[in-house]
């Protein structure tokens, strides 16, 4: 917008500067639409839902919660590389993780369900083209909430489509699902979060034993730096996520989150955007601790940031996950099988000769920092700068290779 200078410079009398009050949005499902949900999900064999981060922003995680335990149903997130906020707790029994990032494996993932209700999500909002392309299978039908009709069929049909609010939608639907399940089907809703409850048990537990498997690894392999930060994390704290390749949803995986709004993680894949967010989130939740899990190529687009935590002190704790490459691009071209990715030869994406001395650069912006290469070094410092009233950085030497894949299952 742009105002002309008398307009700016003039003096006016009786404006009004009351805020805005919107009004209620919370439009609620057709009724027949909502039924026939109901229907298809009381009916369906094997059914799970598929959950992204509208449905935090809705603020229905509650109400999601309640739904999914009407039903005994596992919660499965959208891709780590797309969902930016949790939708449902990581430490509860029906958590199932996140989806993979590729085709082939997500319709792996979904191929034993016959019905997925999905809510709070794009369906599908995938990072690289892989066959085969549709990663939903044939004949599992879709039941999809949202507020924005055009995300319902977009992309895939549907056997329901609830156009309307996440949070009303999903307290109706649960309401409508305890009126018309059998005493039979809520015991058995019951039997499956049971079983379920082992099976989340078990994956957490894996997960920690994988990582434990690498804590020798030096550099730290992305694993032993993820589980020396699981291994101090308070339950409250805010964790703004910018190192795709190397956070690799983690701390969802080893069940560490504790809250669902606490986390902010990609959605649009621009870079630098995480350094600022981190500072933002501390302003908006001065008594939350919050910590900024960065690579060091996505902080370089942001790094000036530094400056404004040292000067209006502001205590983030930005711990930089360093391979000195930009990875993320090195793993697509070798996706897309680009004839010098293969043969290992990447032009521009390796941060070295020289290496950018993370810890001199953010002193140089008024920043006390560190540089860290033991996990347990590690976890006592993020666990004492949490604690501390000034910004700090951590600078941590990762593994350098390439993955093949990323690891997001």
């Amino acid at each position: 917008m742009s105002l002309p200078m008398d307009v700016q410079t003039a003096v006016t009398e009786g404006l009004d500067l009351t805020p805005a009050r919107l009004p209620d949005r919370r439009v609620r499902p057709p009724l027949e639409a909502l039924n026939r949900a109901a229907e298809v999900l009381i009916e369906s064999k094997n059914a799970a839902i598929l959950v992204g981060s509208r449905v935090q922003e809705a603020d229905a995680v509650g109400e999601l919660v309640r739904l999914a335990e009407r039903l005994g149903l596992q919660v499965i997130s959208e891709s780590g590389t797309t969902h930016g906020r949790l939708a449902f707790p990581c430490d509860h029994p029906l958590y199932a993780q996140g989806l993979p990032l590729w085709s082939p494996e997500v319709r792996q993932r979904l191929q034993n369900y016959d019905v997925l209700l999905v809510v709070g999500m794009d369906l599908l909002r995938q990072y690289v083209y892989y066959e085969p392309a549709c990663p939903i299978p044939e004949g599992t039908r879709l039941i999809h909430l949202d507020e924005d009709p055009y995300q319902l069929g977009k992309n895939y049909p549907l056997e329901v489509g609830l156009i309307g609010d996440t949070k009303t939608g999903l307290a109706e639907l649960e309401t409508i699902l305890a009126q018309r399940m059998t005493a039979a089907q809520k015991k058995m809703a019951m039997q499956r979060i049971e079983h379920l409850a082992l099976d989340h048990a078990a994956a957490c537990q894996a997960a920690w034993q994988e990582c434990d498997a690498q804590k020798n690894e030096r550099p730290l392999s992305p694993l032993a730096f993820m589980a020396a930060i699981a291994r101090v994390l308070p339950p409250d704290a805010a964790v703004v996520e910018e190192a795709v390749t190397t956070t690799g949803t983690m701390l969802e995986r080893l069940g560490t989150f504790k809250n669902t709004s606490g986390h902010f993680g990609h959605r649009g894949w621009a870079l630098g955007w995480g350094l600022g967010v981190a500072l933002g989130v501390k302003l908006a939740w001065p008594r939350r601790p919050v910590m900024a899990i960065l690579g060091e190529g996505a902080a370089m687009y942001g790094i000036q940031g530094l400056w404004s935590a040292a000067r209006y002190r502001i205590p983030v704790t930005f711990v930089i996950a360093n391979n000195a490459q930009y990875q993320i691009l090195k793993v697509g071209a070798a996706g897309l099988q680009l004839p010098q990715a293969l043969a290992g030869k990447f032009v521009g994406l390796d941060i070295v000769e020289p290496e950018v001395d993370m810890v001199a650069l953010a002193e140089s912006l008024g920043v006390q920092a560190v540089r860290i290469t033991e996990p347990g070094d590690l976890s006592d410092a993020i666990k004492e700068s949490l604690a501390s009233d000034q910004p700090r950085l951590i600078d941590v030497p990762i593994a350098r290779g390439v993955p093949e894949r990323l690891n997001y299952g």
